[in-house]
């Protein structure tokens, strides 16, 4: 008793220094008795609790037989209480099962007890109490959870969660850095919750993690800067070391994709944020500012003024009034509108407008090119993607023929009405074709090339419509010229721009084959003869190398036209540079070996069913079907010929399927392996791989990822987090895992992608499930047993599983053993056994009881709860009382609020008061507002707490208990 006395004493004397900063959680406590509670999404039939909005308030439920309960505080003179029902210099203590002051309110904040303690707060910082009020753990951490059954409690000390015991001391190894917080449950083992902080890695490997005052939201521009909240819903920018360039103090910012800035909201109105991280536009009260394409951004102005058309450097190139801005037109990124009577542009890159002068419009757009028409429909002028502007003096008299454009490389080709060539015109306005050119290509189909090939030629020519004997072909090229022979017939390209080749084509290594009377001529970029003899069939280039048939031979050239000797075979095929596959024989399933070309010698006898195209000195091969690898150009096996089949992912990667029987191939097995042969990822069903952005891949299915280095020679198991990519970070964001700790503090199973319950029964069983399914579990996380397909359940207090699923007569439930066995089925989705009965909700609404062999007994009710001691809860018109095992109302549905029995004794509200009540009805103890403040009376209505009332404060009739 002297301890208790000096304990309290001494915490009331810490706490008297405090003065009127008591509790801000008692400040903020409805004036009502009845409080908020946890909304369960999806509750059980009988949680009673979750079908209301409201909980006890001005005494909570009963825990270890005590209740919390907030009253004027025991270390304040009860005259310095406020009676303006704020609650101010009120303070939590608790109330024995008779409703009797057990722990005088001296306390900030309180728990509820668990076996034995409770969490309480003092002077900012949490500790607990046992049930007489002594200290078991000294107030010193940030915040804390409850005590579990095996003795440990979380707590949180400057930002850490940790594991502590009864004595408060440390237990266990310190919990990972990404750890944001872990949740514990009841069950030896205890079930473990982990929450995790938000991680970011850099490309060098650095780790940072949300939770410091710096959440990364996005990357800005290429400068390494990236928009950053500081975790209170405040906006700025951050450099790659997480100083904040743009203080937070901007609601919003809003990044346009690849434009490199952003547009923010804030106090000052909207401004544009570069990516040096400099404010445009600020304090100049902007009302909004939007992207106008990739190259400009249009601010409005205060009290509908007009527009600022801002570029992307934040200079101010035009001023806009409403009726220009409303009239202004945007072609790719150039911003065209009236101004007076002139009609003008703005241009990427021109700090002031283009005039382009009167009576004219827009007719076509092609990538920044722009026609324009006078008021006649005849095109009158050009504006390029540079600004140059064609028009009047400035325009060739072919332009006002101009009917259709089109880009090609670049470059803008115009014709006429009847599709005749015109011109082609470049970025700055020059015309590549000169006059006789044009003259030239007039009569004759001009067939343009694909590009791809910057500086390639432009076209090929062919016959004219005359079909005369005289009219030659070629090439168009991309200086304009022509380049004819009268010797050839057809002009034939040989490169596929697309790229069969390892490397992209330059313009001068493109290839063209001339046909004439005596064969094939082969022809550089600029359609001069090479030095190689006229050959019968010239064919396509595939990596630098064609194949040619000349004299009755069949020969390998390279671009300069230099010819090398094949096997002799059936059939050849260029997989690599120098190198083929061949067949010796016609003969039906004749394998495939390689030969080097160049050096004259096979690499590799014919052994092979297939042979792909070579990357990186390495192809798929296979040996049959279900036998597929990878080889090399020496026909050595990187990955075995042991597969369903590979897919080459890049020059590193393989995308390598299981082999054996498959229902749907989409479930087919899949793995990734580098090209050294090496697995990268587990084989998973619906392996999906994907470009991660910075040259990295990202690998995995629902369950599991990977990301992949860009060289491909290792790869991060993210297991179940996801990932994207903020510029030169990556952020990963992981779900919550679920494992278990011992009363040591160790990990008994370790924390996993799975839901589990907790450990119950003895020996310990728990119930995990994850996407293969449902199971039971023992102390060490081995399957005891496989349940069949369901929604599974194991209520707390239940011997029993559940298992709802949906029929054509509805929402069933089953009641099985631990291994999955059938006891009972019921209608509808039911609750656990208690005292013989369950709950089970009604297709037609309303709930009732199932008796143990499944039969519906009792009367319907709006919501029902657990029977403990003989009551269950019960809500009818919108009330709540207790009903017996009958059904009857033994207690009557007089109350808002209230909590199941525990030792003949429960916790019951209304709006105005909170009780604790008896088994039979009886009023023990009750909490209402008097004279503007909490007060505690007994069941004959003396007051038992405060001691006495504030000085010009009348109390109730009923006597004082002291």
């Amino acid at each position: 008793m002297t301890s208790r006395v000096l304990r309290t004493t001494r915490i009331a004397c810490a706490l008297a220094a405090l003065g009127a900063s008591l509790s801000a959680q008692a400040y903020s406590a409805h004036v009502y008795c009845l409080g908020e509670v946890f909304y369960e999404a999806y509750p059980a039939a009988d949680d009673i609790a979750s079908r209301s909005p409201f909980g006890n308030g001005c005494i909570r439920d009963l825990h270890d037989e005590r209740a919390a309960v907030l009253l004027p505080s025991a270390i304040e003179n009860i005259d310095r209480v406020p009676r303006d029902f704020s609650l101010r210099r009120h303070a939590w203590g608790f109330l024995d099962a008779d409703g009797r002051v057990a722990i005088k309110p001296i306390f900030e904040a309180v728990r509820d007890f668990r076996h034995g303690l409770a969490a309480v707060q003092w002077q900012g910082k949490w500790g607990f109490i046992d049930t007489r009020g002594r200290m078991a753990v000294r107030p010193r951490y940030d915040a804390v959870q409850d005590f579990v059954e095996v003795g440990l409690a979380v707590a949180t000390l400057d930002g850490r969660p940790m594991l502590i015991d009864r004595q408060g001391k440390p237990v266990g190894q310190p919990f990972e850095e990404v750890v944001r917080d872990v949740r514990l449950s009841d069950g030896v083992p205890a079930r473990a919750t982990v929450q995790y902080r938000e991680e970011y890695r850099s490309a060098s490997g650095e780790r940072r993690y949300g939770g410091a005052g710096v959440v990364i939201t996005r990357p800005l521009g290429d400068k390494g800067l990236y928009v950053a909240s500081d975790g209170q819903a405040k906006y700025g920018v951050v450099d790659k070391d997480w100083n904040w360039v743009v203080e937070p103090v901007l609601d919003d910012i809003y990044v346009q994709e690849g434009a490199g800035v952003a547009t923010g909201y804030g106090a000052e109105g909207s401004m544009m944020v570069t990516a040096d991280g400099k404010l445009i536009g600020a304090g100049q009260q902007y009302e909004s500012m939007n992207p106008v394409g990739a190259a400009f951004f249009s601010a409005a102005l205060p009290r509908q003024a007009g527009f600022a058309v801002l570029d992307r450097d934040g200079t101010v190139v035009a001023t806009l009034t409403q009726d220009e801005g409303h009239a202004s037109q945007r072609h790719a990124d150039i911003i065209v509108y009236p101004s007076g009577d002139q009609l003008v542009a703005l241009v990427p890159g021109h700090k002031t407008p283009v005039t382009l002068g009167q009576g004219l419009s827009a007719t076509d757009e092609m990538e920044g090119y722009v026609l324009f028409v006078d008021g006649s429909s005849r095109a009158a002028g050009l504006l390029t993607p540079s600004g140059a502007w064609l028009h009047g003096a400035t325009a060739p008299a072919w332009l006002a023929d101009a009917r259709r454009i089109a880009v090609r490389e670049g470059n803008l080709w115009l014709s006429g009405a009847q599709d005749e060539l015109l011109n082609v015109v470049d970025r700055e306005g020059k015309a590549l074709l000169k006059p006789e050119t044009v003259a030239a290509l007039r009569d004759r189909p001009l067939t343009p090339l694909p590009g791809g090939v910057p500086g390639g030629p432009l076209g090929l020519l062919g016959q004219s419509h005359c079909q005369c004997d005289d009219v030659e072909v070629g090439l168009l090229l991309a200086d304009g010229s022509i380049v004819t022979d009268a010797s050839w017939s057809a002009v034939t390209p040989l490169d596929d721009a697309g790229g069969q080749a390892d490397a992209p084509i330059k313009a001068d290594q493109l290839r063209y084959a001339a046909e004439t009377d005596e064969g094939m001529v082969l022809l550089d970029a600029r359609g001069k003869a090479l030095d190689l003899p006229v050959q019968q069939h010239i064919g396509m280039f595939r990596h630098g190398y064609a194949q040619v048939y000349g004299d009755g031979v069949v020969r390998m050239i390279d671009r300069a036209g230099k010819t090398y000797a094949l096997p002799e075979n059936f059939d050849s095929q260029v997989v690599a540079p120098g190198v083929v596959r061949f067949l010796k024989t016609a003969a039906d399933g004749a394998p495939w070996g390689l030969y080097d070309v160049v050096a004259d010698k096979e690499l590799a006898a014919p052994a092979f069913s297939r042979i792909g195209d070579f990357r990186n000195g390495q192809a798929v091969a296979a040996l049959g079907a279900g036998r597929v690898g990878v080889i090399d150009m020496q026909g050595r096996w990187i990955l075995p010929a042991s597969h369903h089949d590979v897919e080459r992912v890049n020059d590193m990667l393989w995308r390598v399927s299981q082999p054996g029987k498959q229902e749907y191939e989409s479930d087919r097995p899949a793995a990734v392996f580098n090209a050294q042969g090496k697995a990268l990822t587990a084989f998973m069903p619906g392996l999906q791989i994907g470009d991660f952005g910075d040259g990295s891949l990202s690998a995995g299915n629902r369950e599991r990822r990977w990301i992949i280095s860009p060289d491909g020679s290792d790869a991060l198991d993210m297991k179940d987090a996801d990932y994207i990519r903020l510029g030169d970070w990556m952020e990963i964001r992981r779900p919550n895992r679920q494992g278990y700790l011992n009363a040591s503090g160790a990990w008994q199973i370790e924390p996993a992608a799975w839901t589990a319950t907790d450990f119950r029964g003895a020996p310990a069983r728990a119930l995990a499930m994850d996407a293969a399914g449902t199971r039971i579990i023992d102390a060490n996380g081995k399957t005891l047993a496989t349940l069949p397909k369901g929604e599974w359940v194991w209520p707390r207090r239940s011997d029993m599983l559940l298992r709802h699923y949906s029929t054509d007569r509805g929402t069933r439930t089953d009641y099985t053993d631990l291994s999955g066995k059938p006891r009972l089925t019921v209608d509808g989705l039911a609750s656990a056994f208690s005292e013989g009965r369950a709950v089970t909700q009604l297709s037609g609404g309303g709930v009732r009881w199932v008796d143990t062999r499944g039969a519906l007994v009792g009367p319907a009710f709006d919501a029902l709860g657990a029977m403990r001691e003989g009551l269950a809860p019960a809500r009818k018109d919108r009330s709540y009382g207790y009903v017996n095992r009958e059904g009857a109302f033994a207690i009557p549905a007089d109350f808002q609020a209230l909590s199941g029995f525990s030792q003949q004794r429960a916790v019951v509200s209304t709006d105005d008061a909170s009780q604790i009540i008896d088994d039979t009805g009886h009023r023990l103890a009750y909490v209402q507002m008097q004279c503007g403040i909490r007060t505690l009376y007994g069941a004959a209505g003396q007051r038992l707490w405060p001691l006495r009332m504030p000085h010009g404060c009348k109390d109730r009739p009923q006597a004082s208990a002291y």
